[in-house]
């Protein structure tokens, strides 16, 4: 059924083609609201990058909390896959392509219409100049201000686009560091306590591929890139988390009494300073076509006509981490977006059982950043995409899942410090999966955290 928005979006069309003049836009082409935000940071006390998510939907030049100064060279990268309207093609953040027959903008009333239609674009400060960032775009600010991003699109426009682009910020030339100086006493020397670092590191990792109901069809590869996963949090030469704070459940133990369990009471250990990972391999849907807001994660003990009372919901996952989970940084890691249709070169299985025009989860994983900030959210692809899984990815694996692994075990050391980072990690997995898929899946990134923070030791 076509919706009533897209009819009025053809009549408008139309009206263009035929040249005609319409009273239905705003006069005022950039009038989208700044957002508003309680917290910012210098962008000059930010080690390494910051990684910030721009929602297509969101009518709103949005605001990354990154406060840039006058003279400062910035980078920016950006990477993801978006759709502005149901008539424009999908285009990544230099929105080349975008336009069709019935997608254009005869009017120039985009909010800056001297840019590409669905290009990403930012500005400095709340009345600045918007500037176009394609996949990578470096600069000298000429004002103190937040940086902003949008999509290029026409105001009142917007509630019909999906997707989301991530952008990496970094500071090309930060201060130099300071060099402590030491004064010299005639008083007895005393030597100061030590600040406490003995941080320690939890996991939750749950996969699932065998389910009790037979009318959900099976995955190959769910529990084993659980298992694989938790292989290398446990390792000496991985994650060297100790076993007894991680917690492994697949298949038949992956159960929704067993989950909840873990996250509302097993992770409540875990204090303020320590990180805690959860990981998620499996199928997830929501409960009815009719309500694709009610989104769960599919335990082993799922009843295909009751998701409602027998899957995991994952408002409960937004519940543990506001109520019982006391680390104040998270990673969260959803390889549950998995359909056919990547391409006859993968040896693909299904991964979601909801429309396969929409990935619903995605967005719901992505939605878990916003409760606070350390909020790391990665998801094997962005809400328009789905994921793969096959032989050939290391003898059996989802392609998001292998290249996380890889990534883990030093390919994503660009450094050579013998860490990875999740500003190495991220990077490394958007490159490598968009390369394998040939840009069929995405991954994405959500939330406000530091990107030296490590999930391994």
């Amino acid at each position: 059924m076509i919706k009533i928005q897209h009819i009025y979006k053809l009549i408008l069309c139309l009206l263009i083609l035929a040249g005609l003049s319409t009273p239905l836009l705003a006069d005022d082409t950039s009038s989208i609201p700044n957002e508003e935000t309680t917290t910012s940071r210098e962008l000059n006390t930010i080690s390494g990058n910051i990684n910030f998510t721009v929602t297509a939907n969101k009518e709103l030049w949005q605001n990354s909390g990154m406060l840039v100064r006058n003279g400062q060279q910035v980078q920016l990268k950006a990477s993801g896959k978006w759709q502005f309207g149901t008539f424009c093609n999908a285009t990544g953040p230099d929105g080349q392509g975008a336009d069709t027959l019935l997608c254009n903008d005869a009017f120039n009333k985009r909010i800056a219409n001297k840019l590409n239609t669905s290009a990403l674009i930012a500005k400095i400060g709340e009345d600045g100049e918007p500037f176009k960032i394609n996949d990578q775009y470096e600069f000298n600010a000429k004002q103190d201000g937040l940086l902003y991003f949008a999509g290029n699109d026409i105001p009142g426009f917007y509630f019909d686009n999906s997707g989301t682009i991530n952008v990496s910020i970094a500071l090309l030339n930060p201060p130099p560091a300071q060099t402590p100086t030491i004064a010299k006493s005639t008083q007895t020397k005393t030597t100061a306590p030590m600040q406490a670092t003995n941080s320690k590191r939890w996991a939750v990792v749950i996969g699932v591929s065998q389910y009790k109901d037979s009318r959900i069809p099976s995955l190959r590869y769910g529990a084993a890139d659980a298992k694989s996963f938790y292989d290398w949090l446990v390792a000496k030469d991985g994650g060297r988390y100790a076993p007894s704070q991680v917690k492994l459940l697949t298949d038949k133990d992956a159960t929704n009494e067993r989950i909840r369990d873990a996250l509302f009471n097993w992770l409540r250990q875990a204090i303020a300073e320590d990180i805690v990972t959860i990981y998620f391999a499996g199928h997830g849907s929501p409960d009815s076509p009719d309500t694709p807001d009610n989104l769960y994660l599919l335990p082993h003990d799922v009843q295909y006509d009751r998701i409602t009372t027998t899957a995991f919901p994952m408002w409960d996952i937004e519940t543990a981490l506001k109520r019982f989970i006391k680390a104040k940084r998270v990673v969260v890691i959803a390889d549950a977006c998995h359909s056919g249709g990547v391409g006859q070169q993968f040896d693909v299985a299904r991964r979601s059982i909801s429309d396969p025009k929409h990935n619903s989860i995605s967005r719901g994983m992505q939605n878990l950043s916003t409760i606070s900030s350390g909020i790391a959210v990665i998801s094997a692809s962005d809400d328009s995409q789905f994921s793969a899984e096959g032989e050939q990815f290391g003898g059996g694996h989802g392609v998001f899942t292998w290249y996380l692994l890889n990534g883990l075990r030093g390919e994503a050391d660009y450094n050579g410090d013998k860490q990875v980072t999740l500003g190495e990690l991220i990077p490394y997995l958007s490159e490598n999966v968009r390369r394998e898929t040939r840009s069929a899946q995405s991954p994405t990134i959500a939330g406000k955290f530091d990107p030296s923070m490590k999930i391994g030791y």
